[in-house]
């Protein structure tokens, strides 16, 4: 069975304690997971998108919108199964996320990544295009706490 991506809506309750799950699975040792409540929160307040296979949630991304540009949006988070690592399930999520939010009439995503962060900044620059948009060139980056990618939908 092929991977399905779905916009997860607050009555699917089961994919909300599968994505609680994950959250422990990958960020328990850093104490940094959210909590079901906080998880609803996005889906209630934001979007939440869910890679599937079987009824399984492989990943999950995370999106708020701007309040000052209302046609901006914000990628708060991308989670992946850590045994499903290099399969490419985080990018076609992402790239599945960003179609359905164009038809919501969205056109900007921003995202904020550590400049040390590498495999990130490859996958967002070369395989999704996005642009690096707080410093001039490349050499900048180790100066930045944080690097501010957008891409236009």
């Amino acid at each position: 069975m092929a991977i399905e991506y779905f916009h997860i809506s607050e009555t699917d309750h089961d994919m909300l304690e599968q994505i609680t799950e994950l959250e422990q699975e990958v960020h328990s040792k850093r104490g940094e997971a959210l909590n079901y409540f906080e998880a609803h929160s996005f889906v209630r307040y934001g979007r939440v998108y869910a890679a599937l296979e079987y009824d399984e949630v492989l990943g999950c991304a995370y999106f708020v919108r701007d309040f000052n540009n209302p046609a901006k949006c914000y990628l708060y988070e991308i989670i992946v199964k850590p045994t499903e690592s290099g399969k490419h399930i985080g990018e076609s999520l992402l790239l599945s996320a960003f179609a359905d939010l164009k038809e919501s009439n969205l056109r900007m995503i921003e995202v904020c990544i550590h400049p040390s962060n590498y495999k990130a900044l490859n996958i967002y620059r070369e395989s999704l295009g996005f642009n690096v948009i707080n410093a001039q060139d490349d050499s900048q980056f180790s100066n930045l706490d944080f690097l501010v990618l957008r891409k236009t939908l």
